[in-house]
Formats: C-alpha cells, structure tokens, sequence
C-alpha cells in the first residue's frame, strides 16, 4: 500500500486501530520532537523526498544571540529561515520547508498527535492531497492533517491555546466525523 492508500484507509475509518498504524508506518509519518535542531527537521523531510526535490541545508554561525542562520536552497531559490534574533525554532523551520518544496509537494501537520511534545507531519505530493480531499472532502482531511501555512502555529502554541484547540477539536469529531 502506498502512502497514499494508507492515509485513505485512516480517512475512511478513523478508528484508534486504524490510528495506530498510521502512528507506526515509519515510511508515511515524520516524528519531530520539540527539541530537535532546525538542520535535522529538515532532512527528516528530506528521506521522504525524491532526490530532485530534496532541500540543501547550511548553518552559517552569526553574531546575534540565536547564534546561526540557516540557509535552505532548492532547485529554484534559496532562504534564510526567518527567526527570532533570539531563538530558531522549529514552527519557522518547518514553514520554510513547505515554502521550498511548494508546489510540488505539500507538508501537513497529522493533528492527531496535538498535545505531545513530539509531532507528526507527512509529506506527499500535492496532487495527492487534492486527490484525498476530493474523496473525503477538504473539511475531513484538513481536520486531521492540518495545512502548513505562514502562520501555523505548532511547537509554539502556549498550553492554553492547546488545550482550547483539542477541546474543539474533540467536539468537532463528536458531531462531524
């Protein structure tokens, strides 16, 4: 079964069952914890892209607090990631990688895994994604695997912020799916 496949099988069903083996398909999800480094997020998202998409990563040290630049460059362009002068974090890596790998490819936040210290992402061509949520709609997919957008807030949200978004979030899924 292709990746694909098996996120339309979690879809149809989305049972504890069927989440457990989407959280043990090593091949489908990228696990990032809270206190990876920048550099290694992206080549996590990396192993799950063909060669020609894949995203060059270099940490240039600097002379603010946060202590390094990172430079990501594909095919077409490159960016420095847009962090704090204080801090990198992960949400700002992320967000750049998605901005990198746009159009062709598409990464979405599994919000299944909303409330721990590590995330879950898959990456997948976004001809896939259209495809997934023209068979399950754009609601249903988008509630459990969250678009990457400029403002995308996941390893900074405060505990407050998350635990209001899992309490709406186990509301919608009592009177929607």
């Amino acid at each position: 079964m292709n990746k694909q496949q098996e996120i339309a099988t979690f879809l149809h069903e989305p049972t504890e069952e069927a989440l457990d083996k989407l959280w043990e398909e090593d091949e489908l999800v990228v696990w990032i914890d809270w206190r990876e480094c920048e550099e290694d997020i992206i080549g996590y998202f990396n192993e799950h892209l063909a060669e020609t998409f894949q995203i060059e990563c270099e940490v240039i040290e600097i002379d603010k607090p946060r202590g390094v630049d990172i430079v990501l460059t594909s095919t077409e362009q490159s960016m420095r990631i847009p962090f704090a002068d204080d801090k990198t974090d992960r949400d700002s890596a992320i967000r750049a990688m998605q901005e990198l790998i746009a159009p062709h490819h598409q990464i979405r936040w599994f919000k299944e895994s909303l409330g721990g210290d590590t995330l879950a992402f898959v990456l997948l061509p976004t001809g896939q994604w259209d495809e997934l949520e023209q068979l399950f709609g754009k609601e249903k997919v988008q509630f459990y695997f969250q678009v990457i957008t400029n403002d995308c807030m996941m390893f900074d949200m405060s505990m407050e912020e998350m635990d209001a978004e899992m309490q709406a979030r186990d509301q919608a899924r009592a009177e929607n799916f």
